[in-house]
């Protein structure tokens, strides 16, 4: 799922978990992942720059990275990604 946002947005934690990856992807740029209860998982990607590290625990609303902007756009978009047992499950499930 991309969501559109605005210059200096951050993405924000969906649920309580651990930080399993904050690093850099190939064309995804800075990439959070953050492992939740029941095998769930979260991505966070196109960001600009991680603002948590590996092993961190996080609660729902915790900042994880700030929003990057496109260069081919001029957009600041995050893509959001929802995994159970590795296995993509819609979004919108989380973002209710």
């Amino acid at each position: 799922m991309l969501l559109a946002t605005q210059a200096g947005a951050r993405a924000q934690a969906v649920a309580p978990g651990e930080v399993r990856f904050a690093n850099g992807m190939r064309q995804l740029g800075e990439v959070v992942i953050v492992h939740h209860a029941d095998n769930l998982q979260t991505v966070y990607a196109l960001c600009e720059r991680t603002l948590v590290s590996v092993g961190q625990q996080v609660k729902t609303g915790d900042e994880l990275c700030e929003v990057g902007q496109s260069n081919a756009s001029q957009r600041y978009d995050l893509l959001f990604d929802l995994r159970q047992g590795g296995k993509p499950i819609d979004p919108r499930q989380a973002l209710r």
